[in-house]
């Protein structure tokens, strides 16, 4: 007989382990995280003061500007690719993490990139009917569709207090920001596809995520395919500019929506096709 005091741990736990032996990038730490680099989501409410203007700060002098929409944009890009935290658990195990900012930490580099995030208590929905549904710390919603619905409603209700919090220190446009984080979400979905060699079977989903009302439907990326040889990618402008061209180091990025689509296309194709090679040579050479 099992031991009452012995309580099974959460699904997510080892939906976590599981991603990150796929990819380390995907790792999650599963608790409250204390240490440098941790910055708390309920920090990222207010950008004029504590952690999050700390990160800020240095961001601009890693990018030697004191241009605060600019550093706006930066970190919308970075904190964007935090949502494989609840992306990957969706695409890979069909469960959606309680990622709202009291219940997640965020870890950035020295460098002020993103590194990982912590998940402070393990919870999250499933589809009704899933055996996982059993543990105490798993909820479940109707069908397919709602746990799409639910997985959208996280990253927008956890990015929109991060977004006006960006808004009142920077005068960053609500707009921008939530153009920079879309772009994130999106290329999760692209680089998460089941068919690498043709992202095109993501599509459907990609667009089935981003329908709505609201700002984050509005400033959605525009989604491209390119194909090189018998591989094809999806490639997106974005909906704002990263500024990243402003810095005197800086240039337009290929998903900027300041580059004509020949211009865009002609950049998609050249670096699918160094990819491409470059995996062949390291495959040859295996």
């Amino acid at each position: 007989m099992s031991d009452p005091n012995t309580i099974a741990p959460s699904p997510l736990v080892g939906i976590y382990d599981a991603l990150r032996t796929l990819n380390a990038s995907w790792h999650v730490e599963i608790g409250t995280p204390a240490g440098l680099g941790w910055i708390a989501g309920v920090d990222l409410r207010d950008a004029e003061r504590g952690p999050f203007n700390d990160l800020l700060t240095r961001i601009g002098e890693r990018a030697n500007t004191t241009d605060r929409r600019t550093i706006a944009a930066s970190f919308a890009l970075r904190i964007g690719w935090a949502s494989a935290m609840a992306i990957a658990p969706y695409l890979r195990f069909q469960c959606i993490p309680d990622i709202a900012l009291e219940n997640v930490s965020f870890k950035f580099r020295e460098s002020t990139f993103f590194e990982r995030t912590a998940l402070h208590d393990p919870r999250g929905h499933v589809i009704a009917g899933d055996a996982r549904a059993t543990h105490a710390a798993i909820a479940t919603v109707a069908d397919a569709d709602v746990l799409l619905r639910t997985l959208r409603t996280a990253l927008v209700s956890q990015s929109a207090p991060v977004v006006d919090a960006l808004y009142r220190w920077s005068g960053f446009a609500p707009k921008g920001t939530w153009g920079m984080l879309t772009s994130s979400w999106a290329a999760q979905f692209t680089g998460l596809c089941d068919t690498p060699s043709d992202q095109r079977a993501m599509l459907p989903t990609i667009e089935a995520f981003f329908t709505g009302d609201d700002e984050a439907a509005a400033m959605q990326p525009r989604m491209h395919p390119v194909t090189y040889g018998s591989v094809t990618h999806l490639y997106q402008r974005r909906a704002s500019c990263c500024r990243y061209y402003l810095l005197p180091q800086g240039d337009l990025c290929a998903s900027c929506p300041l580059v004509s689509h020949d211009d865009r296309l002609a950049r998609n194709l050249q670096w699918m096709q160094t990819q491409i090679e470059r995996q062949a040579r390291s495959q040859g050479h295996g």
